[in-house]
């Protein structure tokens, strides 16, 4: 069976709130109610957008589309047993598929060209109902809650644009209510809402902004600088202050502001600026998400095994540090070192490979015990590992083995009631900008590690050649 293609733009919330940054601007006077749906199409993915509003008896019907919606239309639709049922008590209706079956009759040409439906009221009185909003869909609706988030923003800005041109005086009676029914949505809406004035006090805190911050509205203004509540640090307090200035960022951007716990987010910010000049910031916290970012970054660089970086990793950081390296820089010569567990093989055949595994990872655990964090330790294959040491010398490399060795001695690897007790063999490279090859390099660590092998394993070789 094909899966349906769900893939409207406001099915995702941060595209969303993306969207609705950009779409602000088009509720002005100067444009044509005809281009502000136009507009909306566009934005959201919408293929047939309308608006029917009554005046004085005298319905209008204003659409926007690739086919074409007449006044009875929509008309039948608004007058489908459905909605009669609901009467006055709705406020928002959305079809998750088939709704171009409800708008036009079933053997309509374009009846199968629609899916996703949503149907806001935009004007209502005692009397009944004199304005609605409709916008369909091409595709089946699967996050019913953000499109239903996104309509209800459309909805109070078209309310804005045609209280000036077609009800004014209507509208403005019923906007308070409207706007009373809708604080209980805005409230509850799964994005951040909040909105300061230029004296630094807060006048819009939504729900959302309270159960994530932790503070109240009341308490921010108690503040005399709310904003350093969640920007401690002055230089970013500023940047924060200066994008939501007199010229407010409707881009999505990153900020990193703080909980009343301590924690630190991760909030996408998008700011609005409003008619009357104020500025509503809309944000989304992205912070679990940016931690599971950070743990599949950490998961692309390390060996599962043995917790240390993986060889695409380690070679990686062997070329950038041969990129950097000067002959006549000391600081940034480096030594490089091979290793290999000695008969690693008898190990797996005796006790099996899970016995392997726990050696591999009890080697690389007693280096990381030695606490140099600034020597970078990577799996090649198997039981080889490489490892990068900068500032350096091969004396120092050679040191350096020895004390693992030592370390591996005095801390035995226990499997039950065995002790094995592990040793490697290994070959020294210092590198010091002559030779930049990282072939060449590797290879000749491996023959001095394997000139540590021949000459009776459990050894380190420092190769003769000045690199």
């Amino acid at each position: 069976m094909k899966k349906e293609n769900t893939a409207i733009p406001v099915d995702d919330g941060a595209v969303a709130l993306t969207i609705l940054a950009k779409l602000m601007p088009c509720f002005n006077a100067q444009r044509t109610l005809k281009e502000i749906l136009l507009a909306i199409n566009s934005a959201v993915g919408s293929t047939l957008s309308w608006v029917v509003v009554e005046q004085e008896g005298d319905f209008q019907l204003e659409s926007a589309g690739q086919i074409p919606c007449t006044l009875g239309d929509a008309q039948t639709f608004l007058e489908q047993s459905q909605l009669r049922r609901h009467q006055h008590a709705w406020r928002i209706i959305c079809w998750r598929r088939q709704v171009g079956t409800i708008l036009f009759s079933p053997t309509h040409h374009a009846a199968d060209k629609f899916h996703g439906g949503i149907l806001c009221k935009l004007i209502s009185s005692v009397n009944g109902v004199e304005g609605y909003f409709f916008l369909a869909f091409p595709q089946p609706l699967s996050s019913m809650e953000i499109v239903k988030s996104v309509a209800i923003i459309l909805v109070e800005k078209l309310k804005d644009y045609l209280s000036g041109i077609i009800v004014k005086e209507r509208m403005a009676r019923e906007m308070q209510r409207i706007v009373a029914q809708y604080k209980v949505l805005f409230d509850h809406a799964p994005v951040l809402m909040n909105s300061f004035d230029k004296s630094n006090r807060c006048i819009l805190w939504n729900g959302e902004c309270e159960r994530l911050f932790g503070w109240t509205i009341e308490e921010l203004n108690c503040q005399p600088d709310p904003l350093a509540l969640f920007f401690p640090d002055d230089e970013v307090r500023h940047r924060v202050r200066a994008s939501v200035s007199a010229s407010p960022a409707v881009d999505m951007y990153e900020w990193h502001p703080v909980r009343r716990t301590g924690e630190v987010l991760t909030v996408l910010w998008s700011n609005i600026l409003l008619p009357d000049k104020s500025i509503l910031s809309i944000g989304l916290d992205i912070t679990e998400r940016k931690k599971a970012e950070q743990q599949l970054a950490v998961k692309a660089t390390t060996d599962d095994l043995t917790g240390c970086f993986n060889r695409f990793s380690i070679l990686r950081q062997f070329r950038e540090a041969i990129a950097t390296c000067e002959p006549g820089d000391p600081r940034s010569h480096f030594s490089i070192l091979m290793l290999d567990l000695d008969h690693f093989k008898n190990i797996n055949d005796r006790w099996g490979h899970l016995t392997g595994d726990a050696a591999l990872f009890h080697f690389c655990e007693k280096i990381r015990e030695l606490g140099m964090p600034h020597y970078a330790l990577g799996r090649l294959g198997g039981e080889e590992f490489l490892m990068l040491l900068p500032q350096t010398d091969s004396q120092t490399a050679l040191r350096f083995s020895q004390k693992i060795r030592a370390v591996l001695a005095d801390k035995p690897l226990f499997n039950g009631g065995e002790k094995i007790t592990l040793s490697f063999s290994a070959g020294v490279v210092f590198v010091t900008g002559g030779v930049s090859d990282t072939s060449v390099l590797l290879t000749l660590a491996d023959d001095a590690l394997y000139d540590a092998k021949r000459t009776g394993r459990s050894r380190t070789v420092v190769a003769e050649a000045i690199l």
